[in-house]
């Protein structure tokens, strides 16, 4: 089966030179592109400054894109969501590429052992939402930017 494959690569912190982080996200394959408001990341951005458990930073080096297959999109930068549900505290991450005339799209999910077949548009769309609006379900909410 034919799957492509985002490692994303952090910066390493002045402590840990040469080893620099990495998340592998499982690419969403779904016919057309899963489109998020651009307003979702301005008010997440907005919101880490009124919460402790939101924080924004930027760190990520590079986006490698590993697979047989390439995107049928170029991506202008990357963003990458990581949050941790109060309830149970199951931790979860979207990459999320920008596109030209198309804007903010989300490609990526981590960790790989969800249920592909659970995740629908619709889906990860509401879940997104919910971090937005419900952000005190969640214990930390993590948005890094390149």
């Amino acid at each position: 089966m034919d799957s492509i494959i985002y490692k994303v690569i952090f910066k390493a912190i002045q402590h840990f030179e040469n080893k620099n982080l990495t998340l592998n996200f499982k690419n969403l394959a779904f016919k057309k592109p899963l489109t998020i408001p651009s307003k979702f990341i301005l008010e997440l951005k907005n919101l880490s400054e009124k919460s402790n458990t939101i924080i924004f930073f930027q760190n990520i080096e590079e986006v490698i894109i590993v697979g047989n297959i390439r995107p049928n999109l170029d991506y202008n930068y990357y963003l990458v969501i990581l949050f941790t549900l109060k309830s149970g505290g199951e931790k979860q991450g979207y990459l999320i590429g920008n596109v030209k005339n198309v804007g903010d799209t989300i490609i990526g999910v981590w960790p790989f052992n969800l249920q592909n077949s659970e995740l629908t548009p619709e889906i990860i769309l509401e879940n997104y939402n919910d971090i937005i609006k419900n952000s005190g379900n969640y214990s930390k909410i993590c948005l890094i930017s390149q």
